[in-house]
């Protein structure tokens, strides 16, 4: 039985997946971010390299999960790899991760993607739809009748919109109005101030600095936190939902899913991937906004997870 090989890079975690030629999960594993834009080089190749590791050290050597394990299954024993990275959306930069990765792989033949189609690729199970991610980052992708059609994804400084990056910045801009009593009183002050260990509000610019983009990303828990008890901090949620939508609706449009006329659209289904989507009141405000903004979008739960996707992707090529 052939093994196969799925990686899922983002901001913040990588994961792998290995599955076998039906598809079955065999085995995952974790390492840190690996997004080509904003990770180190040796950064990415370290996390790849763990969490291939971690994955190869959970799945049984016969390849079948209901087997004992008798023995250490090794990188060449595995058919072929996909590898989705966030940022990895263009051609030179996926060229450029792939020369990267060649000394991880070495024989094993492999191929590079952006993330988002691995997460396509496991949330509808290879059918058509759109997924949307927010995670450290955010990106929205869809495809339909082997047509694929994207929005978002322009990365922090561009884009980000819905993202726990851009909801973190919000929230730290408006903290930081309110103390100048630019912007309305928040609670999000004082509760960015503890989080950040912090005095006052004039500490919180150098402790931000310090930090890296998943560590500012880490900081919309306090957003979240806050959002059913702040206005400032609700309105913030409310309006990165809605960039959300927008982004689907671009891609509707795009596919053909929906015309954007009043006559009634076909149904399709728009999955919900990313850590964001784990906070209960943000993903109600997401559904709500998709509901008034794209006619025919029924939000849904992934089938599998992207690094699923991405082995899938593998086992499509190779197998």
């Amino acid at each position: 039985m052939r093994l196969f090989l799925g990686i899922d890079g983002g901001g913040t975690t990588t994961k792998a997946t290995v599955v076998d030629d039906f598809g079955n999960v065999l085995g995952t594993g974790s390492g840190g971010p690996s997004n080509i834009y904003f990770t180190p080089e040796d950064q990415i190749i370290s996390s790849v390299r763990d969490a291939i590791d971690e994955a190869l050290e959970a799945t049984p050597f016969s390849g079948r999960s209901d087997a004992p394990l008798s023995g250490r299954l090794k990188l060449d024993d595995i058919g072929g790899a996909c590898i989705a990275l966030a940022g990895a959306g263009r051609e030179s930069d996926v060229a450029r991760a792939s020369n990267m990765l060649k000394t991880v792989f070495g024989s094993v033949p492999f191929f590079v993607v952006e993330d988002s189609k691995a997460a396509l690729a496991g949330a509808h199970g290879g059918k058509d739809g759109i997924v949307v991610i927010a995670g450290t980052g955010s990106n929205c992708i869809g495809v339909r009748k082997g047509i694929y059609r994207r929005a978002g994804g322009w990365g922090s400084l561009l884009g980000d919109e819905g993202s726990a990056y851009n909801i973190a910045r919000k929230g730290l801009k408006a903290a930081l109005r309110a103390y100048d009593g630019r912007g309305p009183e928040t609670s999000l002050t004082r509760k960015f101030e503890e989080r950040l260990g912090v005095r006052t509000a004039e500490e919180i610019l150098p402790r931000v600095h310090a930090l890296d983009r998943p560590g500012i990303a880490a900081l919309s828990a306090v957003v979240f936190e806050l959002s059913e008890v702040d206005l400032v901090a609700r309105n913030i949620l409310m309006e990165e939902a809605g960039e959300l939508s927008l982004m689907v609706k671009a891609v509707a449009r795009g596919l053909g899913f929906w015309s954007g006329k009043t006559q009634v659209p076909e149904k399709f289904p728009v999955a919900m991937v990313g850590g964001c989507f784990k906070e209960r009141v943000y993903r109600e405000m997401f559904e709500s906004s998709l509901a008034s903004t794209v006619p025919g979008a029924v939000p849904v739960s992934p089938i599998h997870q992207p690094s699923v996707g991405a082995a899938l992707m593998a086992r499509e090529r190779f197998g």
